[in-house]
């Protein structure tokens, strides 16, 4: 007889996983009664095992209706934990792992407690990548946790697609080298998710180290790669530093500028700067070698941004220069009065904000201006586009005091972020949270798809000065103030995590 004419208590195969009285229990108590008694009950016992399946019902009726209360309550204790059925026994893997599939995180882990068997169902890499998938660098729609991305051995590297210049072309400002081939990522995806929920905890319960960093100047720019644990600051005192995150010490300090310098941005070959002397700077920060100088803003340089093929500078001028890398060649789009903020959005737009209250969005390819965004009663000091919840947007922040979220296609104000008490300065985030900084010393953490705040990781006072900039990571933000003041608060799993 084979396995497949058993019912799931009676297949030998599956004895060692049932969970039941052993019988051996049953016939001590039977050895304990009378010989007629026991001859009796026995006979009973061989009468039902010996009935075909009609009978055994009939007789079991029988016997339920002579029962009293007490004897059919024992029966309902007894037969409750014969009736459980341990599916992973009887059931092939794949279709164990799509059952598995239906659980959340947390039921995964109480899953892998049951036994082996299960925690080599629920420890499945499948599954575990499925949680990954959606989570990290989004919300699940059905929990609504999301968990960072963590790319911290990532250099900040430029993808570079398109052709690179030939060597003899004098135009060309810097020559990207080739993209490396990716890192393969061999952990298990439970480790992958594990890490990840570690540090999104710490964001949640306000869990970080805080690390302080002094210039003898106001700072009013910053960047930072934690690939190469580096952190790259401009100053009041016309000077770009290069700092060791990991020791705190100066690496190098980049000279070269007449005036302060107020914007920068750095990959992994060479670092940009920008400063009210009107000029921009293309430095070797490795070595602190000046490449090249970029001259054509008529006022001082206030923000710039590039991606492997152009770069774009906003100045006090009232315009924006746009610059090829490959071909050297330079445009201005022109605001009607002074640029604070560019950025480069979708490779061939820019959004840039202005101090008459607007957002621009350009079209690179035609020059022109596609879109106006109004709204703000202020200078609007910074406008960084990307996406929400798979909604091209706008962050934009104002000396009004506002956060404002801007749809890209129709120009319109979805929310307003109302929470500091005086101007905004700066504005970093991604698809979990944001953080702003403001003139009134504080800086503050929000939900970025409700919108609502979070905690204040500063407060200001009455003493302190505004903060001039912050930068957002999965697992860092680092912003600096106008007492040259760098504060450092780590959220990672590298290091011990404090109360804040």
């Amino acid at each position: 007889m084979t396995a497949q004419s058993f019912c799931y208590r009676h297949r030998p195969d599956l004895k060692a996983v049932r969970a039941e009285t052993s019988r051996d229990n049953l016939y001590k108590e039977l050895s304990l009664l009378p010989t007629t008694d026991q001859q009796s009950i026995s006979k009973a016992w061989s009468t039902f095992s010996s009935a075909p399946a009609a009978h055994r019902r009939l007789i079991l009726q029988g016997l339920i209706s002579t029962c009293c209360t007490s004897q059919l309550s024992f029966l309902a204790t007894a037969i409750e934990p014969l009736l459980r059925i341990d599916f992973t026994s009887i059931l092939p893997p794949e279709i164990c792992v799509k059952i598995f599939a239906y659980l959340d995180a947390q039921s995964l882990c109480v899953a892998c407690q049951v036994s082996r068997q299960w925690k080599a169902l629920a420890d499945d890499d499948i599954l575990w990548h499925r949680m990954c998938q959606q989570h990290i660098d989004k919300k699940c729609h059905k929990c609504g946790w999301g968990l960072p991305l963590l790319q911290k051995r990532r250099i900040i590297r430029l993808d570079n697609s398109r052709k690179r210049p030939a060597p003899e072309d004098a135009n060309a400002l810097v020559a990207a080298p080739p993209r490396p081939p990716k890192r393969a990522d061999r952990k298990p995806w439970k480790q992958v998710y594990s890490e990840r929920l570690v540090v999104e905890r710490n964001w949640r319960k306000q869990r970080h180290t805080t690390r302080r960093l002094q210039q003898p100047e106001g700072v009013l720019c910053l960047q930072y790669c934690d690939a190469q644990n580096i952190l790259i600051t401009g100053s009041l005192d016309r000077t770009a530093t290069v700092w060791d995150l990991e020791t705190g010490k100066v690496l190098r300090v980049l000279k070269g500028h007449s005036r302060c310098v107020r914007t920068l941005q750095f990959d992994d070959t060479k670092l940009v700067t920008g400063s009210m002397d009107h000029t921009l700077k293309i430095w070797n920060y490795h070595t602190g070698q000046c490449i090249r100088t970029l001259e054509g803003h008529t006022d001082g340089v206030v923000h710039l941004h590039f991606d492997s093929r152009i770069l774009a500078s906003a100045s006090n001028d009232g315009s924006v220069k746009v610059w090829n890398f490959q071909t050297g060649q330079c445009f201005t789009l022109t605001h009607p009065d002074k640029v604070t903020h560019t950025q480069i959005y979708q490779h061939n737009k820019l959004v840039s904000s202005s101090v008459d209250g607007t957002i621009r969005l350009w079209d690179l390819d035609t020059r022109t201006c596609t879109h106006v965004f109004r709204g703000h009663m202020g200078p609007v000091h910074v406008a960084i586009p990307g996406c929400l919840q798979q909604d091209p947007v706008i962050m934009s922040g104002s000396a009004d005091g506002t956060i404002k979220v801007w749809h890209v296609e129709t120009a319109k104000c979805l929310k307003t972020l109302f929470g500091h008490t005086h101007g905004i300065t700066a504005l970093a985030f991604d698809k979990l949270r944001l953080v702003s900084a403001s003139l009134d010393g504080s800086l503050k953490l929000w939900d970025v798809g409700s919108g609502l705040p979070l905690y204040s990781l500063a407060e200001g006072d009455e003493e302190s000065k505004s903060i001039t900039t912050v930068k957002l990571s999965d697992s860092k933000v680092v912003s600096a103030s106008h007492r040259g003041e760098i504060v450092v608060y780590d959220f990672g799993v590298d290091r011990p995590v404090d109360s804040a």
